[in-house]
């Protein structure tokens, strides 16, 4: 079994491995560097052996490899690429330049808010193998209490996966805690036992208007927005969101617009991707990516020299996805971008526009159809 290529992913930690070898329709395997690993592959070992190695999942013809994210790729593509050899050497790009941050994590961190019900209780944040918790303000827990006087809260209790934020764990930790204390009054709180009792006596969401947003308190600009159920219609006063100066309010607009799936929110997109906050236009790129419109291209083509490197990856996966000719002078611009995945990102965009294939679609679609095609 040697390898064939390389391709990124939509996340910086995983890493698609194409291999000249398949698995037998319907087989796929999956390990963890904590498993148990006497039994396994001999080429499983070999690969956890590489330091930041921290998953493997094979399906098909490929692995899904998963690093830790203190160690950079260009550390761990060469070992990966001695144990298992390849059928060409990895591009010299990908392994002779370093990125300029390359022991620094490219600050992806996963959010989870621990749900009794409908009420929250506290929150967990992981980055890589380190996970913080962080707790609410004693109401959250009085009101989970009240919630479970006729149930088993220790059963019933789960944590809820959130959309990814990227920065620095404990700001986003405090910043995620703040938000949902704006967002969950004690009036709300209230509301959310009275619909834990009778789930018929009203809904979560409310219409939400511009007047609402023009409350001094960011707190209760925050938790209008929050309750709301976004279409076409609250195009006003997502772009007056747009405009609000606490970020957290705007990010979350930028989230809702790409909930809505239609060509109108392109305009406002294109205005959160120029967002003085870094979240607020990683948020932009990954609706347009999701969303899939090939007229935001221009738009993307721009944000390749964002100052942020977690803006510049997500346009050259953008444009690997969906980009075509018009793309390819930003690209070959890009190829001496300070960091590695940006430059692997763009090489691999530039490789599929210039050989002339169609667009792809996001990797973890392409994982989904071969799902859907076999029997």
């Amino acid at each position: 079994m040697k390898i064939t290529s390389m391709e990124p992913t939509p996340s910086p930690y995983s890493m698609k491995i194409n291999l000249d070898e398949k698995l037998p329709d319907g087989k796929s395997e999956n390990y963890k560097a904590t498993d148990m690993l006497e039994d396994v592959p001999s080429y499983v070992q070999a690969l956890f052996e590489v330091k930041g190695v921290k998953g493997i999942y094979r399906v098909v013809d490929f692995i899904a490899l998963e690093r830790d994210p203190k160690v950079a790729w260009e550390e761990i593509l060469p070992k990966v690429q001695n144990k298992l050899g390849s059928v060409e050497d990895l591009e010299e790009s990908f392994t002779n330049q370093k990125s300029s941050q390359s022991t620094d994590a490219f600050g992806e961190i996963q959010v989870f808010i621990q749900m009794f019900r409908f009420i929250p209780m506290q929150v967990k944040l992981e980055e890589g193998d380190i996970e913080k918790r962080f707790g609410l303000p004693d109401r959250f827990t009085e009101a989970a209490l009240k919630a479970s006087a006729d149930s088993d809260m220790l059963k019933e209790r789960k944590w809820v996966e959130q959309s990814p934020r990227y920065g620095d764990i404990d700001k986003i930790g405090l910043e995620v805690v703040e938000e949902l204390s704006a967002s969950y009054d004690q009036n709300r709180l209230n509301e959310l036992l009275h619909f834990v009792d009778d789930a018929s006596q009203g809904s979560f969401y409310h219409e939400v208007t511009i007047d609402m947003l023009d409350n001094p308190d960011w707190k209760a600009r925050y938790a209008a927005l929050d309750r709301m159920s976004p279409s076409l219609k609250d195009l006003p006063v997502l772009n007056k969101a747009l405009d609000d100066e606490k970020a957290s309010i705007r990010r979350l607009a930028t989230a809702y617009l790409g909930m809505i799936e239609e060509e109108e929110v392109l305009p406002y997109l294109y205005k959160a991707l120029k967002d003085p906050a870094v979240n607020v236009r990683r948020t932009a790129g990954d609706c347009l990516s999701d969303l899939g419109f090939k007229q935001a291209m221009p738009e993307m083509i721009d944000s390749l020299s964002d100052k942020n490197r977690l803006v510049r990856w997500r346009a050259a996966m953008f444009l690997y996805e969906l980009g075509d000719e018009t793309a390819i002078p930003a690209l070959k611009e890009t190829l001496d971008d300070p960091e590695f995945e940006v430059r692997m990102q763009a090489k691999m965009a530039l490789a599929r526009i210039e050989e002339g294939e169609s667009a792809k679609g996001s990797i973890w679609q392409q994982m989904s159809d071969v799902t859907k095609k076999k029997p």
